[in-house]
């Protein structure tokens, strides 16, 4: 069985190491880079160190997460109505008869209530 420390950077394999205390170390400097150059582009970064078995022909038997990061993922979050009072209660279905399309008296025909 091969044993080894993975960095996942967006579901993607970035590199490995041997499941050591080295290898560990090895993989945290990895994100902390990988961190870096995140902060430093403002590009959205999905990161995870993993500790991946496999056997003896590559085929993964077992995987356990690590560690994981999410960087600069405030910029997908839609803010556009944010504090927007009227909005917000008329999507609760608190809003005014002009809200929901009347204008003044409506009758109804055919149907007696």
């Amino acid at each position: 069985m091969i044993k080894r420390y993975e960095v996942i950077a967006n579901e993607t394999l970035d590199y490995f190491w041997s499941k050591d205390r080295e290898g560990l170390e090895q993989a945290y400097m990895r994100a902390e880079v990988l961190i870096d150059e995140a902060n430093q582009t403002g590009e959205y970064l999905n990161l995870e160190i993993q500790f991946a078995v496999y056997d003896w022909q590559g085929k993964m038997i077992s995987c356990e997460e690590v560690d994981q990061w999410h960087i600069n993922d405030e910029k997908d979050i839609d803010e556009s109505m944010d504090g927007d009072f009227d909005s917000a209660m008329t999507s609760a279905g608190f809003g005014t008869d002009e809200d929901y399309g009347c204008f003044g008296e409506q009758e109804t025909y055919g149907a007696d209530f």
